[in-house]
């Protein structure tokens, strides 16, 4: 009987030799998730697909866009935040007018 670890048929299998000439079969790790925007769901550009590991070795403009928002929404949702921000701003809509989930990306945005 296989190890349970090997049992899995997700991982992709690897078949090397040893330095003593036995077969050995490794599984291939899976590569991370993209990014994906917080209210769209849409893929992140400029987000590097690794593990904790991998971006610990990253500096930090490498491991996120330097822009509002930058790692959590895409550049359209983030766009409309910023309409809606300027709007609230203005006075021309209120609160109310906007939808619930962009509440509390309004509420963190400061708009000089």
């Amino acid at each position: 009987m296989p190890e349970p670890r090997m049992r899995s048929t997700s991982a992709k299998k690897r078949v090397r030799r040893s330095p003593k000439g036995k077969k050995i079969i490794m599984l291939k790790p899976k590569k991370p998730a993209h990014a994906h925007c917080a209210l769209c769901g849409a893929i992140l550009g400029g987000m590097p697909r690794m593990g904790v590991h991998g971006t610990a070795k990253i500096a930090k403009t490498g491991k996120r866009p330097q822009r509002v928002f930058g790692g959590v929404l895409c550049g359209k949702c983030t766009q409309a935040i910023i309409k809606e921000k300027t709007r609230l701003e203005l006075g021309a809509a209120g609160k109310k007018d906007m939808d619930i989930r962009h509440w509390k990306y309004l509420d963190m945005l400061k708009i000089k």
